[in-house]
């Protein structure tokens, strides 16, 4: 595969490559391609438009992923304050930098949740290139193959102090660590799906919505929801979790009667209630503080 194709969703085959550990010095190696299917659009799926049928089936599917994928606990970063400021910084660079290269919001988003995953073995040093690194192989996962930029004009926005070698051995490094699994269902994933079933279910909130519009309401919460993935702390919660108590923050602001939707959303999301009082209240602290 070159290395500025996209990859595909669909398993390798044939025996499993070698790669280095991560942050091993630059190797001639090619990654093989990870498995794990690109998210379908929510407004339709291959079944036509989405009902509350469909959209719970795509949400126990990104359920169940997670469940499998998703590694618990707080990450080594949550200790010295350095570490922590450093990955903070990162990860709004990575929100604020230009994107000359027109990457979805979907590949960003991938692109923080893989920074994440590895986030409980990351060596401080390693920050940088682990953080760009996971945006070009989201990109490789999302994109479609002409959108891909070449290495060197993807290095020379992102990443002027890293060689193509470099890029490509942290490439084999971040995907043999998570076994060649890229794609868990990402925080922007539940986000968007918990608030088409809050519009299918209480067609009412749409009147509450600015401008009434569904579509600019996800873009502005999504900007939360990112920022809210450099707090250190909100690493320990799930990203259904985490958007269920943007969505939450968002209803108990825009109408009364908040409770019922958020109970419902609550039991399909299977989320305990002392889950998102938890990450709730580190939410409102974090969000008061941009």
């Amino acid at each position: 595969m070159a290395s500025g194709g996209r990859l595909s969703p669909q398993s390798p085959r044939g025996p499993r490559a070698a790669a280095p550990a991560l942050g091993a010095a630059p190797g001639p190696q090619s990654p093989r391609q990870p498995f794990g299917p690109a998210p379908l659009p929510l407004q339709c799926d291959r079944g036509g438009p989405l009902d509350e049928r469909r959209l719970v089936a795509h949400l126990q599917l990104a359920l169940g992923r997670e469940a499998r994928l998703w590694r618990g606990g707080h990450p080594q970063v949550a200790g010295p304050v350095e570490i922590r400021h450093t990955v903070r910084e990162l990860v709004l660079w990575l929100l604020e930098v230009k994107n000359i290269f027109h990457f979805s919001q979907t590949t960003f988003n991938l692109a923080l949740t893989t920074f994440s995953r590895l986030l409980v073995s990351l060596k401080r040093e390693n920050t940088p290139s682990v953080m760009i690194t996971s945006l070009r192989l989201a990109a490789k996962v999302n994109e479609e193959e002409e959108l891909i930029p070449r290495v060197k004009d993807f290095l020379k926005h992102y990443g002027s102090g890293y060689s193509p070698n470099e890029l490509l051995r942290m490439e084999l490094a971040i995907l043999d660590k998570l076994h060649w699994d890229l794609y868990i269902g990402t925080p922007l994933d539940f986000l968007t799906i918990f608030h088409a079933l809050l519009v299918l279910g209480w067609p009412h909130v749409v009147e509450l919505l600015p401008q009434r519009n569904p579509s600019l309401h996800v873009a502005s919460l999504t900007r939360q929801l990112q920022h809210c993935m450099a707090g250190h702390q909100l690493l320990q919660f799930k990203g259904s979790t985490l958007a269920l108590v943007i969505i939450t923050l968002e209803l108990e602001r825009l109408m009364p009667d908040w409770c019922t939707p958020i109970s419902d959303l609550l039991k399909k999301a299977q989320v305990s209630t002392e889950q998102l009082s938890h990450c709730k209240e580190l939410v409102e602290q974090h969000l008061r503080s941009l």
